[in-house]
């Protein structure tokens, strides 16, 4: 006889051979569509997989069987998002989504899954059903096709829907930020030439080079994209003032200065831009591109290899520049450069004891120009090599004049630019300036800046050095403005420091000034080197300086920059 105990036994087990047999037919039916199966219980311990979840992840039942499935994630989700998935299934009693795990040789793959729960009769939780397809190829196919739209394929930049999207987002970006955002149009200046006489396929590899500069030219954050054949535009987001602007400019047009080679050909190209500026220019997409396009359309009627804003107030800005840049590389040819001397005073005899040539220019066309604004131009143009060469030889052979002036020898300072030192062999160049000049090599110092040095190594080191072993003198021009420290200066072949005149200017009202003047003297002559203050105005800076024990002074006190003759004429009335 059996018992109502025994009854309800064999009903919960009628009923679970029927949940096992309706489970097994419905993974019976998934294998058929491929589809990946694993059945757990309460606790999501797997007691079931199909033939389609050992094809996707090659673990068997025996490897899986009472264990709970979080062994197949790949770690590129957050813990929050199971914990999620988690309370999901919990709440609703399902959950779909797209997932990235991992199989058993360690690849990864996304899955489109499916978890529902299965209850029994009295409502409790029975089992977990875990349906999975592998949609790894349909997710490459698709980023794929996105790519396909959205990238060039020759050198795989933002093409035009791309670049627009970003432009659009910088905009946002910008207007919550109070800020603004350039957009840039680039047409390389001749590029139809290459491409008719060398053929595209040099011509593609031309495009690949070029985009590769431009894109080592930019800031992080910037976009470049490649908008038609020889067209290139970049988003710059987070734009402070119209001279970020120019500055990324600059450096685009500069990356270009260096000729391609390309299969064995020598390609000098340049190019020319437009930009247009959010707000101001234009408040939409549509707007700042057509803009911009007429603003580099403006830069190639101008002569090309230059730049254009949109805005008329900072295009005349700009328009100026390019005239003065123009201007500067043929200052050289229409000998356009001279040199003043201001004259140097040993504090001890109060005698001069030589100068330091300065570089001036006079335009035919624009007339004086201060060195302010011609120097950094001339640096950013690679204009600074050929015109500091000049000034070399020049100030030695004028110095070398001087021995007519009956009296102890003079010595000449002249300044040479970082770009000078890192990019050329500055001792022959010295040493030839020298042999030309007839100077004699003790009569010579090579002044630098103090921020060559905080950033240089043992290479520029070893260049001082052989200046040094000329005769030579080296020195370290506006100390104290880096703050360089006693290692660095130890690093270094270094004969006089000349301390910057913005602390001579307030050493009789600053304390932190007056400190750091004696500091500077006292750290000179511990490395047995020459001091010299710089900017000197009146009897009462002078007198500081003397007490402190200063070697050399130069300043207004004494006397302004001078021609040539004129130097002369002050040293015979200084005597």
């Amino acid at each position: 006889m059996v018992s109502s105990g025994d009854d309800t036994l064999f009903r919960r087990i009628a009923d679970l051979e029927r949940e096992n047999a309706e489970l097994r037919a419905y993974a019976a039916a998934i294998d058929l569509g491929g589809d990946s199966v694993a059945v757990a219980d309460a606790d999501h311990r797997i007691v079931s997989v199909n033939a389609g979840f050992t094809r996707a992840t090659g673990l068997t039942l025996a490897q899986v069987a009472g264990r709970v499935p979080d062994f197949l994630r790949a770690g590129l989700h957050p813990p929050e998002f199971f914990e999620e998935v988690c309370r999901t299934v919990a709440r609703d009693g399902h959950w779909e989504g797209e997932v990235l795990n991992r199989r058993s040789s360690g690849e990864i793959f996304s899955e489109q899954m499916r978890i529902s729960v299965l209850k029994d009769e009295a409502g409790k939780v029975s089992r977990h059903l875990y349906v999975a397809r592998d949609v790894t190829e349909m997710r490459e196919a698709t980023e794929g096709l996105w790519r396909q739209k959205n990238y060039d394929p020759l050198t795989e930049l933002p093409n035009r829907s791309l670049i627009l999207d970003r432009l659009l987002q910088s905009l946002v970006v910008a207007g919550r930020e109070n800020r603004r955002a350039a957009l840039l149009f680039l047409g390389l200046d001749g590029f139809k030439t290459i491409n008719d006489t060398l053929g595209h396929t040099i011509g593609d590899m031309v495009l690949k080079e070029v985009a590769r500069r431009l894109q080592m030219a930019l800031r992080r954050g910037d976009t470049l994209g490649r908008f038609g054949s020889d067209e290139f535009t970049v988003v710059l987001p987070g734009i402070d003032s119209v001279d970020q602007v120019e500055t990324v400019v600059r450096a685009l047009m500069e990356c270009l200065h260096e000729p391609l080679m390309v299969e064995g050909h020598q390609i000098l190209l340049s190019c020319s831009v437009g930009a247009s500026l959010w707000p101001g220019d234009g408040e939409d997409v549509e707007s700042l591109q057509r803009n911009a396009t007429s603003a580099l359309q403006q830069a190639k009627q101008s002569g090309r290899a230059t730049y254009r804003f949109f805005t008329p107030d900072m295009d005349a800005r700009a328009q100026a520049r390019t005239r003065l840049a123009g201007e500067l590389s043929d200052a050289l040819a229409h000998d356009e450069f001279s040199l003043v001397y201001q004259p140097m005073i040993d504090v001890e005899s109060g005698r001069v004891a030589g100068a330091e040539a300065l570089l001036r220019w006079q335009n035919r066309y624009i007339g004086a120009v201060g060195p302010d604004q011609f120097v950094p131009l001339a640096e950013e143009m690679g204009m600074i090599l050929p015109i500091g060469r000049w000034l070399l030889g020049a100030a030695c052979r004028e110095a070398a004049g001087w021995r007519d002036l009956d009296q102890a020898p003079l010595k000449v300072a002249v300044n040479v630019s970082a770009r000078q030192v890192q990019q050329t062999d500055i001792a022959e160049l010295v040493r030839a300036a020298l042999a030309d000049s007839g100077l004699a090599p003790e009569l010579l110092t090579v002044e630098i800046t103090e921020s060559l040095i905080l950033t240089s190594g043992a290479e520029v080191a070893a260049k001082l050095q052989r200046i040094r072993d000329l005769g030579a003198h080296i020195a370290v021009d506006d100390f104290g403005t880096g703050y360089a420290s006693l290692s660095y200066l130890k690093q270094f072949p270094v004969d006089i420091l000349k301390i910057d005149r913005t602390f001579v200017a307030d050493a009789l009202t600053n304390p932190d000034d007056a400190r750091l003047i004696e500091a500077i003297i006292g750290l000179g002559h511990s490395l047995n080197m020459k001091v010299v203050g710089e900017g000197v105005e009146s009897l009462d800076q002078m007198v500081f300086l003397a007490e402190r024990g200063c070697d050399l002074v130069q300043g207004y006190r004494f006397s302004p920059p001078l021609a040539a003759d004129r130097f002369r004429e002050f040293v015979k009335g200084h005597r």
